[in-house]
């Protein structure tokens, strides 16, 4: 009887071992390889062996956790079907060579924490999707081709810490919604298209410290409150404003 606890436990310990992910998710990695021309990546996989052996996948309670390919020399555009990576917290993919639009699906995970998808050469728009995902907390997209705006209601993204979009060709004006990002840390909208007048709400954020706006086309008079913020960074030149009144000393010209 003991005999047969024993090979019972180690039976039920090994499947625990070597359990497989969804085939979902299995497939959903295959085709982001398959899209972005994994056979010419800088560590790419071989997909003979199990996922938990492919470089960049963090695998936790039989699920993909984190997907971190950050300059790794993916090329191409990335495939809708990574939405099924439904357990997904971190999406990584800083410094590739990705073309092509944000696919919507990336808004279907709905517990994802990290968009990186900077350094790239993205176009189009930011789906509108993913400024209503609650659980995000970094959304870096910085130095790609991306056009369109900040959608007018960003109350949705109530964790957000870090927005960085600079170097891009964003347009229009700062939604007066910013003001609902009460975690929102740094603002990086410089190298853009961006006009209007800095909104009053950016002075109500409480734990704002870094505020980017350099290289755009914001007018109007540059709210001298920004004083009273305790920032850490503050760039504003190469703008359109009439009147700025703040410390120099802070501000970054």
């Amino acid at each position: 009887m003991k005999k047969i606890t024993l090979t019972l436990i180690l039976v039920l310990t090994t499947s625990l071992i070597f359990a497989a992910i969804p085939q979902s998710e299995k497939q959903a990695l295959i085709d982001l390889y398959n899209a972005t021309n994994g056979d010419n990546w800088t560590n790419s996989w071989d997909l003979n062996k199990e996922p938990s052996d492919w470089k960049g996948v963090t695998i936790l309670n039989d699920h993909v956790l984190a997907l971190g390919l950050k300059d790794n020399n993916l090329s191409g555009t990335l495939p809708n079907s990574i939405k099924n990576l439904k357990f997904l917290k971190v999406l990584n993919l800083h410094k590739n060579n990705l073309i092509g639009h944000i696919p919507p699906g990336v808004a279907e995970i709905k517990g994802l924490k990290i968009l990186n998808l900077s350094i790239n050469k993205i176009i189009g728009s930011i789906p509108a999707e993913v400024f209503k995902m609650k659980s995000l907390e970094y959304l870096d997209v910085f130095f790609n081709q991306l056009s369109g705006e900040l959608p007018n209601d960003l109350s949705h993204l109530t964790n957000l810490k870090r927005l960085s979009v600079y170097g891009n060709f964003m347009k229009g004006k700062i939604p007066s919604s910013i003001a609902d990002l009460k975690n929102l840390n740094e603002l990086q909208l410089s190298s853009n298209s961006f006009t209007g007048e800095i909104p009053r709400g950016i002075l109500t954020l409480p734990k704002l410290k870094r505020l980017c706006i350099f290289d755009n086309q914001f007018e109007g008079i540059f709210p001298y409150e920004l004083n009273n913020l305790n920032l850490d960074e503050l760039t504003y030149h190469k703008n359109n404003f009439t009147t700025i009144q703040l410390n120099t000393a802070l501000a970054g010209e």
